[in-house]
This record gives C-alpha cells, sequence and structure tokens, in this order.
C-alpha cells in the first residue's frame, strides 16, 4: 500500500518531509511533485532503488540516463567532472528551472546516472518543498516523469496510483503540477554545446546566454 502525504509545495515544512526523508535514506523509491510533472525519485547513490525505478519504466532505452534534481548550483560538482565556464553561465541564468545540463559524470556513478557518453543530466528543482527535501537527504535524487514509457508524464497523484498502484513507498500529494514542456536538455560534454532536448526554455534564450549553442 502506498502512502500517500499531502503537502503544501511551496511551504513545506521539515516535519512535513521527514517521512519522504526517511524513506530516501532507507534506499526506498518514492513520487514527488517537479515544476511540471510528477517524479520518481530515488537517492543518486542507492543502486537497488535505482534499479527498482528503471523496472518501472520497461522499453526505455538503456542509454537514456536518468537526470538527478539538485538543490544548488555548488551540488554540481558533486556529479559532473567538469563544469565549464558557459555551464555556469546557464546555471546563474535559469536555475532554479526548467534547464537540464548535460556534463560529464564522476565514474563511480551509477550506470542508469550515466548516459552513453558518461555524461550525467542535472537540474536544480524549482519547487521549493523539493529543493528542501534534497537538502534534507544532502545529495541529488532523480527527476525522472512518474509514468511508464510512453505514457503521458502525470500532472496528478490519482494518475500516478493508477500508473503504478501499490508500487512506491510513498506519493507526496502537492496538488496538480503545472504541466507543459519538459525541461530543455543541453549537452556541454563536447567541444560544441548543443540542443540535447527542446523543452521549456526556447533555444534562443538559450543562445543569447551560450551563443555557441547549436540545435
Amino acid at each position: 500500500m502506498t502512502k500517500v502525504i499531502k503537502i503544501d509545495p511551496n511551504e513545506a515544512s521539515y516535519a512535513d518531509l521527514a517521512p519522504a526523508a526517511d524513506i530516501l535514506l532507507s534506499g526506498g523509491l518514492i513520487v514527488g511533485p517537479t515544476q511540471s510533472f510528477y517524479a520518481l525519485m530515488a537517492l543518486a547513490d542507492k543502486p537497488d532503488a535505482l534499479e527498482r525505478l528503471s523496472a518501472l519504466k520497461p522499453g526505455r532505452k538503456a542509454e537514456r540516463a536518468y537526470l538527478l534534481l539538485i538543490d544548488q548550483k555548488l551540488r554540481s560538482h558533486s556529479y559532473a567532472m567538469e563544469v565549464s565556464a558557459q555551464a555556469e553561465a546557464l546555471m546563474d541564468k535559469f536555475w532554479p528551472g526548467l534547464l537540464t545540463l548535460l556534463m560529464p559524470g564522476h565514474t563511480g556513478l551509477h550506470g542508469l546516472l550515466l548516459g552513453r557518453a558518461k555524461t550525467v543530466g542535472l537540474r536544480v528543482e524549482g519547487l521549493a518543498s523539493t529543493r528542501r527535501l534534497i537538502r534534507m537527504v544532502d545529495r541529488g535524487i532523480t527527476g525522472t516523469s512518474a509514468n511508464p514509457h510512453r505514457f503521458p508524464p502525470p500532472t496528478t497523484v490519482d494518475k500516478v496510483l493508477e500508473y503504478f498502484p501499490g508500487q512506491v513507498d510513498l506519493i507526496l500529494d502537492a496538488g496538480p503540477t503545472a504541466g507543459g514542456l519538459s525541461s530543455t536538455v543541453v549537452d556541454m560534454a563536447g567541444p560544441v554545446p548543443w540542443i540535447f532536448r527542446k523543452g521549456a526554455i526556447p533555444i534562443e534564450e538559450i543562445a543569447a546566454v551560450c551563443p555557441s549553442v547549436s540545435a
């Protein structure tokens, strides 16, 4: 049976989030809100939880890594071996927000977090409650949308329960999320930054900060 806890996405306290933090730290799997959709959340350093998450999304290409949500720019250095000046400029402009950056990942990361080119995807989440949860567990958490492969990302807890009945340990219910486009993904690992996935932040806005980016 999945436990559901109602929270305010902007005002959730440490006490409100403590049950979710405890489950994550013990290697569990939860669902929580993001700026756009509900996401499957496991800790970056809990391999069993990552494998359990991956099993909920059969059919997803193996080379597509799961992005990590972080709470602040400084934490990016815990997961990325190299953070370029251009990446820093994009972080300063668009984080917190719907921009995911792909950067060379530390070799010790679980394979599910590293893309085919050994990159890790990082994003500072815009919801205050999710950033607070990340601070509580003191490490990155996965932010992949809480839907089976090829199904629409969920904006409500009812849809999450429909997708994964009894298959996650806890859901943080923050009411309907905003939906819309997923994050724009920019690959910063090569000599020329390029748009890996179009999304909520228009290419023109990315180019205004990073003129060398290619689409």
